[in-house]
């Protein structure tokens, strides 16, 4: 007697429009979250003789920091506005994705869709470039003070996963089609049987059939013939 044959499980993949749906709302909260974390570490030492003090300055979306000198040196800041543009791909990214994560009349939302994530994408994207070329002028700017040194901030590399994580959302959405909807179909139309009713006069076990029969007082049997 053969052994059963084990059932071999059915793994069901993921569709393309959940992937980039899960995809653009990770992007949405690393491009958020990016924006109260530290751009640029601005780190200052000054020497007094034979001692030194260190000091490293946060500086993100929201707070400009600046040194003061002093013994020891202290710190000013001031409110900026910058992670306004980031807020807003962010919920862009994230409207974008609950349109596909919930699926509902996709094929006549799909292009908003697209759009949304591609111009998250893309103010991400340019909200990074303007955050390294002042990177890159305040470094030139201090590069013959030997007590500034800038480092780049978990805040920017955050925003550098959101923009890369935002494309490739942008990229499933290109191939994406929307489910087809069930075409409903006609039903097949039904042919009516009408019933017609014939009066047939009809005996009860059968139908008359006439014979004509010879009258039995006038029949004569035919003759033999005769055998020598």
């Amino acid at each position: 007697m053969s052994e059963p044959t084990p059932s071999v499980p059915v793994v069901r993949l993921p569709t393309r429009r959940v992937v980039a749906g899960v995809v653009l709302l990770l992007a949405g909260l690393l491009a958020i979250g990016g924006t109260f974390a530290s751009l640029f570490d601005l780190n200052v030492t000054v020497s007094l003789g034979l001692s030194s003090f260190d000091h490293t300055f946060a500086v993100t979306s929201w707070i400009t920091n600046y040194p003061t000198y002093g013994l020891p040196f202290g710190e000013t800041s001031r409110t900026n506005y910058f992670g306004v543009p980031i807020i807003v791909a962010g919920v862009l990214a994230i409207v974008a994705a609950n349109q596909l994560l919930r699926g509902r009349d996709l094929a006549r939302r799909l292009t908003r869709v697209r759009m949304f994530a591609v111009a998250a994408t893309a103010m991400i994207a340019g909200y990074i470039w303007l955050a390294v070329t002042n990177l890159v002028d305040s470094i030139d700017t201090n590069s013959g003070a030997t007590t500034f040194n800038y480092s780049a901030g978990a805040g920017l590399w955050l925003l550098v996963a959101a923009a890369l994580v935002g494309a490739l959302g942008s990229v499933l959405l290109l191939g994406l089609a929307p489910d087809a909807s069930p075409v409903p179909v006609a039903a097949a139309p039904v042919d009516e049987a009408i019933a017609y009713q014939v009066d047939v006069d009809t005996p009860p076990m059968g139908f008359e059939v006439p014979v004509n029969l010879p009258p039995t007082d006038t029949y004569q049997p035919p003759a033999k013939p005769d055998h020598d």
